[in-house]
């Protein structure tokens, strides 16, 4: 006897419907962005493009319906395209995803800076950990408002300080995206023991006797001349490169002498012009 034939269930495909995809922001972070999309009944694969906010092309393709986008820039906007594909090829219509990543927090210095190993000719840094929120710290040094290293860890030596200077040392903490810290600061002073040049190109201007001469360089920047009419005779001091004589004696020969110190008590030699010149008889009236 014939067993009856039992009725057997139809498998068909799952209706396609090609409507977007529902989506949702899982999280965001300063330089990530995480996604979702629903897991659509007959979508085989899924595709996420960029609409915007860096270069475009497909980030994601595959089955799984979350994404973690890294690498982007804080406190910025994005957009994305999501869409699903179905064994046949067919697609769904594009969804756009607009987000935005956090703002990023202002770097943090270090709250402790400090000199040592100072000497005539150098000084190093030391310093903590600044505080950065996202990417690797960095920092800035400056030295009288001038960037002088960037380095990415203590310890550093300044090699090129001045003598008789107070140097003023800044640090700063800086982000992958250059925001700065406000900065942490320390004054270095130097001693002084190198003199001033000697002046130079001294010369008697007019009759006025008024005596100039080229400046002397001294690395403090700060140079006193002290001028006289004979090394027993100094009649006075001045930081400008020249000076005026008065109540000289006419007819009557002249030494005069002119020496460069600084604030440390440094002395160039004295360098000396004879009024009038050697040779040339004073004018009598």
């Amino acid at each position: 006897m014939n067993q009856p034939v039992l009725n057997q269930p139809v498998l068909n495909k799952p209706n396609f419907d090609g409507s977007p995809l529902t989506w949702k922001v899982e999280h965001v972070t300063r330089n990530t962005i995480k996604l979702s999309w629903e897991r659509r009944p007959g979508v085989v694969e899924y595709f996420l493009a960029t609409a915007s906010g860096h270069p475009g092309g497909v980030i994601y393709q595959g089955g799984d319906t979350t994404f973690t986008i890294e690498s982007l820039k804080s406190d910025t906007a994005y957009s994305y395209f999501i869409s699903g594909r179905n064994a046949d090829g067919k697609s769904t219509k594009l969804a756009l995803i607009n987000t935005r990543t956090a703002v990023r927090g202002i770097p943090e210095a270090p709250s402790f800076f400090e000199a040592f190993g100072q000497t005539l000719t150098e000084v190093s840094f030391y310093w903590n950990e600044g505080v950065v929120d996202g990417g690797p710290l960095r920092y800035e040094i400056e030295r009288d408002g001038d960037l002088i290293e960037t380095p990415s860890r203590p310890p550093y030596t300044d090699t090129n300080p001045q003598q008789g200077r107070d140097h003023l040392y800044c640090i700063r903490t800086i982000d992958d995206e250059f925001h700065r810290s406000e900065p942490h600061c320390v004054i270095v002073s130097f001693k002084d023991i190198t003199p001033p040049t000697d002046p130079s190109n001294l010369r008697v201007e007019d009759v006025q006797l008024k005596a100039k001469w080229t400046p002397s360089y001294d690395s403090s920047l700060r140079v006193t001349y002290t001028v006289d009419l004979g090394v027993d005779n100094q009649l006075g001091t001045t930081t400008e490169p020249e000076f005026t004589f008065t109540g000289l004696q006419s007819g009557k020969q002249y030494e005069i002498g002119v020496t460069a110190s600084d604030e440390t008590g440094n002395k160039s030699n004295r360098v000396v012009i004879q009024y009038p010149v050697l040779g040339i008889p004073p004018q009598r009236k």
